[in-house]
């Protein structure tokens, strides 16, 4: 019978069998992958010469197509005049220049402006006039005003393919009157002849497409392997990509390289089969892995050996320690003299085993010690370990708990209160419990069992913890009565407070949070203070929270819309700084509260409101116009602008006064104020200075013929009757305007500047009133105008 194959058990025969098989492996890798190396550094390299090739073929395409467009465009400036208005003579000359040109140009047609063909180098077209509107070639050469190549296209009259080169006819005031077009067959030009000792290898071949993938030329058909449409990155290439790549399609893996011809961003491209480029390597992948082979068997035959040879130690090293486990030897016989690593591994056997026994001890006097109740219980519930805390907690001495069950041990009352945390011990999970002792209603324990899981996953046993927490009970609930407190007073105060901390998310909130955000305060613990208050308030609050963060307070305000309703909130951010050691200290986070100033702003922007404005008319008043004028003036030398002062009143307004009073007086002034404020631009300013005195800002005023035709509008307004207590009255005003250039030197004061204004309105009113008078402020101060 024949005896089956076995394999060693030891670690010596097994580590010297892996390490053999090991270097056989890669030594028989090394060879291969050191040949793949290569390849693919000879890859790069192919690649890149190809690209360079590639590279100088399509600058010759481009200065072909140059010289295209070159001879286009001088056949366009050769063009005699006479031929330009006679399309007899532009035909004959047209037949001359086909017939000079003919390897380059099939045919040479001119095309008017509006797109018919007004003359071909070739038999016209009998049937139907051909136009060239709304082809892309004639319409791109009449919009850029120079030649193009085209696109592909298929002949409508011949139904060949072919591409057209095109020249601008310019007239001698430089306006296009033909489109000259020269056609090339692609059937018969053969782009790729002039280039075709750039070809890669024997086999490979070029070939040329348009932008959008049209075939412009390729190899004659028994040298072509696979169609371009099939070439791998085509779509790339399409896309914009220049350069090599390696790809595979029905004809075989291969290098393809594609680069764009700048003159019509054609696509020139090359395919190398990798059959043809690498066959030089394969011979030598071949040979390679002959040599690699032998090279392999030697080396895993020595690697063996070796390794046997060198691991004799360790299997002595390995009696001893069974020796010292089973049968009782002392553990002196690990302590080997040897110098090397099996040595140092003996001895550090030895001084586990005899830290081990250290160890045990000192577990046990740290048990014992720990104000605890610690013990060990077995899968059948049998105390294995008990420590010294029994004695303190239960009054029992440890050892007489030992080998005992637990329901022995506590009594039905114990474990009854214990068997839910066996039970889930026993499950292999955490069980925890804090409960009332049963002989003192005032005494607390927390109790816990961890299971005990064994490598296999088994649960073997349970370990019991049980610690008296009646004082940490105790503080417990003092603390909870203080938070409740401190809750009731700071959701009774008409102030939003919250804890943030260094993540800027809220610890606690009061009730105010409802009342004006409308968020309970259940849900503010964890929420982010960008959610609370919302991005634009965040952002806001961001830089003073930084600051407080740096241990410095911070008060600001703030406005906040929430619930329908703008507030404007003063928030105060005090820093939580806790000690850290004796030195440092820290920010732990940040107590903030907001109170609610929307009344003493609203009350603040009334008296604003009241200083800065009419009161009677709702406009500007003197203090706010003398303000506006002075940065006007500003303006006016730093921009080197024009300013105008328009200084207006109603004519013959005390006469108003004294027929009709004061009351149909302010109906007057509030409706004139109406009046001046709708017909000026939104970049002027009208004011009430006093009475029926009225002002206008004229920002940046183009010239005196503007500032007319304001002061006339101005006019034009106050002309229509104002409807008033006592009936429609016909009211006038008289505007003068003083224009202020910008200039250097010192600005004139605002005195002047009204002073001017106010002399322009004389002269208005001097003139009959009713109208409008502008003076240029300099002649007004007697100052020439060049």
């Amino acid at each position: 019978m024949r005896r089956p194959i076995t394999f060693p058990t030891n670690l010596r025969s097994r580590l010297a069998g892996a390490v053999g098989v090991l270097v056989l492996g890669a030594t028989m890798l090394a060879g291969p992958l050191a040949v793949d190396v290569a390849e693919h550094d000879l890859r790069a390299v192919l690649g890149a010469q190809q690209y360079a090739s590639l590279s100088g073929a399509a600058a010759f395409l481009d200065d072909l197509l140059e010289a295209r467009l070159r001879q286009m465009a001088a056949l366009a400036a050769a063009m005699p005049v006479e031929a330009r208005h006679d399309p007899r003579r532009l035909q004959a000359w047209l037949a001359n220049r086909t017939a000079d040109v003919g390897d380059e140009f099939v045919n040479i047609a001119a095309f008017a402006r509006n797109g018919e063909l007004v003359a071909s180098g070739t038999s016209m077209p009998t049937a139907q006039p051909l136009t060239a509107t709304g082809r892309p070639y004639f319409e791109e050469t009449l919009l850029r005003g120079r030649g193009i190549v085209s696109d592909p296209f298929q002949s409508r009259l011949s139904g060949a393919n072919m591409v057209l080169v095109t020249a601008p006819v310019f007239d001698d005031h430089g306006e296009i009157v033909y489109v000259l077009t020269g056609r090339i067959d692609l059937q018969h030009a053969r782009f790729l002849r002039q280039v075709d000792a750039l070809r890669p290898g024997s086999t490979g071949y070029l070939f040329l497409m348009s932008a959008d993938g049209t075939l412009i030329d390729s190899p004659a058909k028994e040298r072509q392997t696979a169609p371009p449409a099939d070439q791998p990155g085509l779509a790339r290439a399409l896309h914009g990509f220049e350069g090599w790549l390696i790809g595979g399609d029905r004809a075989g893996p291969a290098i393809v390289t594609y680069k764009r011809l700048a003159t019509t961003g054609w696509i020139l491209g090359a395919r190398y089969p990798e059959e043809e480029a690498f066959a030089p390597l394969a011979r030598v992948r071949r040979t390679v892995l002959v040599v690699a082979g032998i090279l392999a068997l030697v080396a895993g035959l020595l690697a063996w050996w070796l390794v046997r040879r060198g691991l004799r130690p360790l299997a002595e090293l390995r009696r001893n320690v069974a020796a010292v486990r089973h049968e009782g030897v002392d553990s002196a016989v690990l302590a080997l003299a040897r110098n090397d690593e099996v040595g140092e591994l003996g001895r550090a056997f030895h001084d586990l085993v005899q830290a081990r026994g250290r160890a045990a001890a000192r577990m046990r006097a740290i048990a014992d010690n720990v104000p605890a109740v610690i013990a060990y219980v077995d899968r059948d519930e049998r105390f294995e370990f008990t420590n010294a805390g029994f004695d303190r907690m239960i009054g029992s001495a440890p050892d007489v708990f030992i080998g005992r069950t637990v329901r022995e041990a506590l009594g039905e009352a114990g474990y009854a209160r214990l068997e839910p945390l066996i039970r889930a011990a026993l499950r292999g999970e955490h069980g925890h419990v804090e409960d009332v002792r049963s002989d003192d209603a005032k005494r607390h324990q927390m109790i816990d069992t961890i299971p005990d899981i064994d490598a296999d996953g088994r649960i073997v046993g349970f370990f019991v913890m049980a610690m008296d927490i009646s004082e940490r009970k105790e503080a417990e609930l003092a603390q909870a009565a203080s938070e409740q407190r401190l809750r009731l007073i700071a959701d009774n105060l008409p102030v939003l407070i919250c804890y943030i901390d260094r993540n800027h998310r809220l610890g606690f909130g009061n009730a105010t949070f409802q009342a004006w955000l409308g968020l309970e305060p259940v849900r503010l613990p964890g929420m982010h203070l960008q959610d609370v208050l919302g991005k634009p308030a965040y952002d806001a609050a961001r830089p003073r929270l930084k600051q407080a963060f740096e241990g410095v307070g911070a008060t600001f305000e703030m406005p906040l819309q929430a619930q329908g309703r703008h507030r404007i909130l003063e928030w105060t951010f005090v820093p939580d700084v806790q000690a850290q050691g004796r030195v440092n200290v820290a920010v732990a986070g940040v107590y903030a509260l907001a109170h609610d100033m929307t009344r003493v702003k609203e009350a603040e922007s009334r008296l604003v409101q009241m200083a800065r404005f009419d009161s009677l008319t709702g406009i500007a008043n003197r203090r706010l116009f003398g303000e506006l004028l002075g940065q006007a003036l500003e303006r006016v030398r730093r921009q080197r602008q024009v300013m105008g002062l328009a200084y207006l009143d109603i004519d013959h307004f005390k006469a108003i006064n004294d027929t009709w009073g004061h009351g149909v007086g302010d109906e007057v002034l509030k409706e004139f104020a109406q009046r001046l404020a709708a017909c000026v631009r939104v970049t002027d300013t009208p004011a009430r200075l006093a009475g029926d005195e009225f002002v206008v800002l004229l920002e940046d005023v183009k010239g005196v013929d503007e500032a007319e035709r304001i002061g006339a509008k101005i006019v034009e307004a106050i002309r229509k009757p104002i409807a008033t207590g006592a009936g429609l009255l016909d009211v006038t005003a008289s505007v003068g305007i003083a224009l202020v250039h910008g200039m250097d030197g010192p600005l004139p004061t605002q005195d002047e500047v009204l002073g001017w204004a106010d002399t322009a309105l004389y002269a208005a009113k001097h003139g009959g009133r009713n109208r409008c008078v502008v003076r240029v402020a300099e002649e007004a101060a007697g100052v020439s105008m060049k």
